[in-house]
């Protein structure tokens, strides 16, 4: 039981490590940039509720570029 739970702590370190940073543009153009995970989920929740109170920024126009967070 100790091992499996060494194992676990371990990976959820490892996990902790290699956390990314989320970049959002829209039309190529950089809105966000190195929001973590978190971060990243509320800010395309408020683009959500943008879209569909004013019709803008449209999903289809946005790109999310994600990378390591060193």
């Amino acid at each position: 039981m100790i091992l499996v739970s060494e194992l676990v702590t371990k990976k959820l370190a490892l996990s902790d490590m290699i956390s990314e940073l989320y970049t959002i543009l829209h039309k190529d153009k950089v809105l966000y940039e190195n929001l973590t995970q978190m971060e990243y989920f509320d800010t395309m929740e408020d683009l959500s509720l943008k879209f569909y109170e004013t019709g803008s920024p449209n999903p289809s126009e946005l790109k999310t570029i994600i990378k390591p967070q060193e």
